[in-house]
């Protein structure tokens, strides 16, 4: 009987290590990036979702930058003429949605998982100080009141389009991703990164 338990226990042993060596992975990669970026993702094993995804936080920046954008307006009425120069200072952020979906899948082997990120995005432009500001009128064209809410908002919208073509974007990605893949490593988890969407994603 002794030998027949000891031998079953043998058995079972292998069984018994995959087991805690995925939970182990699971866990762990879960750990990282909670620790990164402050979500657990969804978490497959095959076509079985281990784990929902949760999160403190609504979004995550990973990078900024300070830019300075100007615009000029001008309008010619019958030979006179009517300027506004503009010049602000921006500080843009880019990072995650955390409310996108994140999804790791555990395997195919012993250690491996791949993870679906969403793109990284721009998630604020904000101006930094007072704006400088200077115009000029012409006799019988006259600055106003609407022409310089007009030159305030191209202002703003022309620091969102340097913005995304900053490459603000492509940096928090590749950043995020080297750190994910580095804090994987140290857990022993090869992370792969696929920007493609997982299967069956909502």
């Amino acid at each position: 009987m002794a030998v027949g338990v000891g031998v079953r226990s043998c058995m079972n042993l292998p069984m018994k290590l995959a087991s805690r060596t995925v939970a182990g992975v699971r866990e762990g990669i879960a750990e990282v990036f909670v620790d990164l970026l402050h979500v657990r993702p969804e978490v497959r094993e095959g076509t079985q979702v281990v784990w929902g995804q949760t999160s403190a936080l609504l979004e995550i920046v990973v990078a900024e930058k300070k830019i300075e954008v100007g615009y000029d307006w001008e309008h010619v009425w019958l030979g006179s003429r009517k300027v506004i120069h503009l010049t602000q200072s921006y500080l843009l952020k880019a990072g995650f949605d955390l409310q996108k979906s994140f999804v790791v899948e555990i395997g195919p082997g012993t250690g491996e998982v791949t993870a679906h990120l969403p793109p990284a995005e721009i998630l604020a432009v904000s101006p930094v100080g007072v704006v400088s500001y200077r115009d000029e009128e012409g006799w019988w064209n006259k600055l106003t009141e609407k022409d310089r809410e007009g030159a305030m908002q191209k202002l703003s919208d022309e620091a969102r389009r340097v913005a995304r073509s900053s490459g603000l974007v492509r940096e928090a990605e590749e950043r995020t991703g080297s750190r994910l893949t580095e804090l994987a490593r140290a857990k022993d988890i090869r992370l792969k990164l696929d920007s493609a969407s997982p299967p069956n994603a909502k």
